[in-house]
């Protein structure tokens, strides 16, 4: 590959899946200054992202790349991008790099992983922290697993996507961290949203609210970071953006719960959100951003 003009590689780079964390991650690579190539089930979202190669299918996305990124909604959307036809594993893999950044079941990732290592592949699980705006800036937190050659031929791209990365041993281990680093996050929304119930009668202005509580000990840093959307969905509009929807809320939480079943554990936390995230998406709530997890039992 040429070199850009500060010296360093233009990396060949595949993204398959590009909703709005694969977008912004493509995106990001494309404006560093890398040959990026996509797909998407729907070709009118790989058509919008400005300096992308569109690529027909995701063995097309293999075909013209060096590593490979997959972001995918859940275990389905993979099955049928590793598996299907004209997927993943339909084209040659050696020499090429596989990191799955998609959120799932530690299963279902090792499942992945031994595919593409038996397809002659190198494979690294790097589900990320962080939404669109991290993503589209750099910051996000990634927890790489795998083989340490494996996460040493990629650190080149995953150093343009994240301020921070964790390696794990095994890809099981890094999903399992995800699903981790998840559950706490929005317990914290639903628990936002009980103490505005709590403190309702009591004259205590919203904003108030929630400044109080993030600059609390038990305040989550993502409450303030996401301050204004939480009020405009508390008082009734709809946030501006959308970072990580009510619709990808619910999927995380049926696969942390599914993983602790699967583990032999029950999750009585996990468990309540999830009836309540079911609840907002089947009320039509699912396109709404996170925030709107605290508002839902505040709706008249």
């Amino acid at each position: 590959m040429r070199n850009k003009e500060d010296g360093t590689m233009v990396l060949r780079i595949g993204m398959i899946g590009l909703g709005r964390m694969g977008a912004a991650m493509a995106a990001r690579l494309i404006e560093r200054g890398h040959a990026v190539g996509g797909w998407n089930r729907t070709i009118e979202r790989a058509a919008a992202i400005g300096g992308l190669a569109v690529k027909a299918s995701p063995a097309d996305v293999v075909a013209g790349a060096d590593t490979i990124l997959v972001s995918l909604l859940d275990e389905d959307a993979a099955e049928t991008v590793y598996r299907g036809d004209a997927g993943i594993l339909a084209v040659g893999l050696e020499r090429k790099t596989v990191v799955d950044m998609s959120t799932l079941k530690p299963a279902d990732m090792q499942a992945n992983a031994d595919a593409v290592i038996g397809a002659g592949g190198f494979f690294v699980a790097c589900p990320v922290g962080g939404t669109v705006g991290p993503a589209r800036s750099g910051k996000l937190l990634g927890l790489a697993g795998g083989d340490p050659a494996a996460i040493g031929r990629v650190q080149p791209v995953l150093d343009e996507l994240c301020e921070r990365i964790e390696r794990f041993d095994t890809p099981q281990a890094a999903a399992a961290m995800k699903l981790a680093i998840n559950l706490p996050l929005l317990v914290a929304f639903q628990a936002l949203g009980e103490a505005a119930l709590l403190t309702r009668d009591f004259g205590i202005d919203q904003k108030r609210l929630v400044s109080i509580i993030a600059g609390s000990p038990g305040g989550a840093p993502a409450i303030g970071l996401r301050a204004e959307a939480i009020l405009a969905e508390m008082q009734g509009r709809r946030a501006n953006t959308v970072g990580f929807s009510l619709e990808a809320v619910e999927k995380d939480l049926r696969l942390i719960d599914e993983a602790g079943r699967k583990l032999g554990f029950n999750l009585p936390v996990t468990e309540a959100v999830r009836r309540l995230a079911h609840d907002a998406t089947r009320e039509g709530w699912g396109d709404r951003d996170l925030a709107a997890l605290t508002a839902f039992n505040l709706r008249a």
